[in-house]
């Protein structure tokens, strides 16, 4: 399920960065940037708001003392140019604070406090690692309608998805003829996300198990012939992911 968030911060530039970074995120779903708290309120009361990137100094009113005024508080990543903010900040339970500019890479590292993030290894085994530790059962497959037709797709049987406009094309491990179901890929991004599969590119979501290689911005598939382009939106996504915490 995605995180709702918000953005409050008085600089434009700051919003863009922002509205950018959770944009890479597939677990953020943002409902909204303000250049002031004030036009934020009624959002946040009535959006089911869950986080918030906070502006600490602000003209109208102060980022910490805004938050401290909410009856009820989502949790809060604040966001300044002022390190003096910091201890306040983590004074009233603060996610994690921010200081511009703003890498990604910070960033990824404090959302990645709020949401769960799957531990996932390059590997040169087919063999599944994390799909076996998920207690749910159900968790190990996924149902797909073909045509008049419902069938049942284990997860470690899954090699890869290419999604085209109003299909997406299943390609299985050892199997040459992908499953065609009627869906999008966006669809299957959310699914799969905390079960060994990332997306990399507007088009393509691969099973971590099945990296074989990561060159020049491509992946191999173990299984499959095939070296798939790593997307500029998902590149920062995957290697932080996936790649930097694993070497």
């Amino acid at each position: 399920m995605k995180i709702n968030c918000i953005i409050i911060d008085d600089e434009v530039l700051a919003l863009d960065i922002l509205e950018d970074y959770i944009s890479r995120m597939p677990m953020l779903e943002l409902k909204g940037r303000f250049d002031s708290p004030l036009k934020a309120l009624d959002c946040i009361v009535h959006d089911d708001i869950q986080l918030i990137f906070l502006d600490i100094n602000m003209p109208d009113i102060n980022g910490i003392k805004f938050y401290e005024s909410l009856s009820n508080k989502p949790k809060v990543i604040f966001t300044t140019a002022y390190s003096e903010y910091a201890v306040k900040g983590f004074e009233i339970n603060a996610i994690d604070y921010l200081l511009k500019p703003i890498s990604f890479s910070r960033f990824f590292q404090a959302v990645s406090k709020v949401i769960h993030i799957p531990e996932v290894k390059p590997t040169t085994s087919p063999q599944p690692s994390f799909q076996d530790q998920l207690n749910d059962e159900s968790s190990k497959f996924i149902f797909v309608k073909v045509e008049h037709f419902t069938i049942k797709v284990e997860l470690k049987d899954i090699a890869y998805l290419q999604g085209y406009k109003d299909y997406v094309k299943i390609y299985l491990i050892g199997k040459e003829q992908p499953i065609l179901t009627l869906n999008s890929i966006k669809h299957y991004e959310m699914s799969l996300f905390s079960k060994g599969f990332i997306r990399i590119h507007k088009s393509y979501i691969v099973s971590v198990n099945q990296i074989e290689i990561i060159s020049r911005n491509k992946v191999k598939l173990i299984d499959k012939d095939l070296h798939i382009t790593i997307g500029g939106n998902y590149r920062d996504f995957f290697y932080e992911l996936v790649v930097n915490k694993n070497i």
